[in-house]
């Protein structure tokens, strides 16, 4: 069993996608807690993804536990590819178990982080008091308060090969947002997909269609409207 593999004691939660493999140092998370009590994260979010998908390939991370796989996963059509990516080691284990509970046969999860280059970055996984971040781990740019670990880095046009055809492009990075898309260059020149980015208060959306249309001008990409904890960008000129 995958479960007996895993090197944290594992909990097991099911909500109407599918089966989650949840570790027990997370539990108190607030992914962790909805999908514990059977309910879905961000369920409008998911909808929309799995709407948008049509015959294409999406990218969705970091995964965390693998709470958005199932979902995004069975929505696919045949052929069509869920590329996604989690560099925390436990999250990434629980998502790798959340797959194989799920037999999902059309995830390609890598165990890194995203960015603008390859590289080897600090991430932040637990606070300066010892609480373990789980999916609000984050990329700093050198080691800070709370524990962190070196983790690989690597660019979104390296992980999708570019025969891909992408439609959705989604990212729920901590702020790491812009230099995640920055890596992304050539899967959102190439397939105009719809952008799902978590918004922050720290980056007005405005700033974040400004940024998107000056490195991708010909797209014109624009803010439809927010969603749970995301902005969502459509491209008007593709």
């Amino acid at each position: 069993m995958i479960l007996d593999k895993l090197e944290f004691e594992p909990l097991t939660a099911v909500n109407r996608f599918g089966v989650y493999c949840i570790p027990e140092q997370f539990k108190d998370r607030e992914v962790s807690r909805l999908l514990l009590a059977a309910k879905v994260n961000e369920p409008r979010t998911l909808e929309l993804i799995r709407n948008y998908a049509r015959q294409h390939d999406v990218i969705s991370g970091g995964a965390f536990v693998g709470d958005f796989l199932p979902a995004i996963s069975t929505a696919l059509a045949e052929g069509a590819v869920l590329h996604s990516f989690e560099p925390n080691p436990p999250s990434f284990q629980a998502a790798q178990a959340t797959i194989a509970l799920n037999r999902l046969t059309n995830v390609h999860l890598h165990p890194t982080a995203v960015g603008a280059k390859a590289d080897t970055l600090p991430l932040q996984v637990a606070r300066p008091n010892g609480a373990e971040l789980g999916g609000m781990s984050t990329i700093v740019e050198s080691p800070t308060a709370g524990r962190t670990i070196d983790v690989p880095v690597v660019p979104l046009d390296d992980l999708v090969d570019p025969d891909r055809s992408v439609s959705v492009l989604h990212l729920d990075v901590e702020g790491y947002e812009w230099q995640a898309l920055e890596g992304a260059a050539r899967v959102i020149s190439q397939n105009a997909p719809l952008l799902v980015l978590e918004a922050t208060t720290s980056r007005p959306s405005a700033e974040d269609e400004a940024w998107l249309n000056e490195r991708h001008p010909d797209l014109g990409y624009r803010l439809m409207g927010r969603m749970e904890r995301n902005a969502i960008y459509v491209p008007t000129q593709a």
